[in-house]
């Protein structure tokens, strides 16, 4: 028994992380060069890398049905052969990217950096590692051993799943009973045709494994969040401190193991974030492509990552610029860099357009409380009723109560250090803000009100704010420390 099941849960691991880290490390290679590299690439490879093969299976299903190996197979060759093309146009050796893939060992700036702690730091820094690891291992368990539970788990994600698998493709002109894989049909669709795809690799549909990948996308951020820290402070104590205030937020548990699309869209928020933040840093434009292909996955993870964080993360960036006098600069410097902004239009007509002309079409459109008042889904009155059920999400022990006090060390340096903030400092600040009340707005002016008051979205989108926050919480801290 246990040989079967260590058997069945190590090829669906191997699955999940080699099918899209192959083809998304020959897609960042492909569009950015050898600027990615080293663990970085590894992690952004796989995160990229699933959007480059649901999106690209969703795509061939305008001109061919199909969502499996041979179609997987297609999509790698073509990358292949694009790559293998590149390399010959620019005259460049493979073994210069081979070199990029040999991952840096950072075991000797780890260790020296914990010999400079404090002994409060180095006792703090024990503890949340072995927490973290303990955390990983309990979040694993359930994962590989019981089977889904979760309403929005069977109905949007593995229902279509098991459609897709057993139709063997997506009809995009159809009934509409039968286009997307009979699912509701305002989602996103790119998720369940990519566990379609990972099923039919592993030859059946199991309602245990199916959900590997939400555990690996939980271990892939705090990876990522550990790695860009470390690469930025070179300091363990404040790599390790955003893993531990997020591993300590309530429902993180619960997401690392099931369906419900917070965390992964978290994920890669964090990433498009991250780029953008790079791009202020080091006024590189190939950041600026890699924050739109991140942005554009990110809007068809869930909905509420179109119409809420997205447009956040580009209100933030706007009014950073704007108060910083230096918004037509920048567009401007982004348009005389040609091959940036070709990049980015297919980026646009390749991640974005296709199921947004699809949804056009059907008028799906994407609020689900689509039998509002109006059509564009304003209510007749604000609905201030939210604000009675806001005490007991705050408050409860099992809820958001031990956050105020990270809340209020962390105003209280943002205060502080109000003067000396830089320009991406600022950008990070505002993210989280802008998410905030962007929801805050939707539940106060549309029919999701709903929504907060069952408290059935409320709490896990409150927390997807509070992880943009504490994923970036270092440079708070760490210049706090230095000064």
């Amino acid at each position: 028994m246990f040989e079967t099941w260590f058997l069945l849960c190590l090829q669906t691991i191997l699955a999940n992380i080699l099918l899209p880290l192959i083809p998304g490390i020959i897609f960042l290679r492909l569009c950015f060069g050898k600027k990615i590299q080293w663990f970085l690439l590894y992690i952004l490879g796989w995160f990229i890398g699933v959007g480059v093969v649901a999106f690209s299976m969703f795509n061939l299903q305008f001109i061919h049905f199909g969502v499996g190996v041979k179609e997987y197979f297609i999509i790698l060759w073509v990358l292949i052969l694009a790559f293998i093309l590149k390399l010959f146009i620019t005259k460049t050796s493979i073994k210069d990217y081979i070199t990029t893939l040999i991952i840096k060992n950072i075991y000797h700036d780890i260790k020296n950096s914990y010999k400079l702690l404090s002994k409060t730091e180095k006792i703090f820094t024990v503890i949340v590692t072995l927490l973290t690891l303990g955390f990983i291992v309990i979040t694993f368990i359930p994962t590989t051993h019981f089977p889904t539970y979760a309403d929005d788990s069977f109905g949007n994600r593995n229902r279509p799943t098991y459609h897709i698998y057993q139709d063997g493709g997506v009809k995009i002109f159809w009934s509409e009973d039968e286009i997307l894989g009979r699912w509701r049909l305002w989602y996103p669709i790119y998720i369940p045709i990519y566990k379609a795809m990972i099923t039919n690799f592993v030859w059946w549909f199991n309602d245990i494994y199916i959900n590997m990948r939400q555990w690996l996308v939980f271990l892939g951020t705090l990876l990522f969040v550990f790695s860009i820290t470390f690469q930025k402070t070179k300091n363990i104590f404040y790599s390790i401190l955003p893993i531990w205030l997020t591993i300590s937020l309530p429902l993180v548990f619960f997401h690392a193991g099931e369906w419900y699309m917070e965390l992964a869209s978290a994920a890669y928020s964090i990433i498009t974030i991250r780029a953008f933040r790079n791009y202020l840093e080091r006024k590189d434009c190939d950041y600026i492509s890699l924050w739109l292909l991140s942005g554009f996955i990110l809007s068809y993870v869930k909905n509420d990552w179109f119409v809420v964080y997205l447009p956040a993360i580009l209100i933030a960036l706007f009014m950073v610029l704007i108060l910083q006098r230096d918004f037509k600069k920048q567009i401007l410097w982004f348009f005389r860099k040609w091959y940036n902004w070709l990049l980015s239009g297919l980026y646009f007509l390749f991640f974005f357009l296709p199921f947004l002309i699809i949804k056009g079409y059907y008028n799906l459109w994407f609020n689900q409380a689509a039998w509002s008042e109006s059509w564009i889904w304003i209510s007749s009155k604000i609905h201030w009723e939210i604000f009675s059920v806001f005490g007991s999400i705050f408050t409860k022990m099992d809820n958001y109560n031990t956050i105020f006090i990270i809340l209020a060390l962390i105003i209280g340096i943002i205060i502080q250090r109000r003067n000396n903030l830089s320009i991406w400092e600022k950008f990070l600040l505002c993210t989280p803000l802008t998410t905030f009340i962007i929801l805050l707005l939707v539940f106060l002016l549309t029919e999701n009100y709903i929504f907060a008051l069952n408290q059935t979205t409320v709490n896990r989108v409150f927390t997807i704010v509070f992880i943009l926050l504490f994923s970036f919480s270092w440079y708070i801290f760490v210049n706090k420390w230095n000064e």
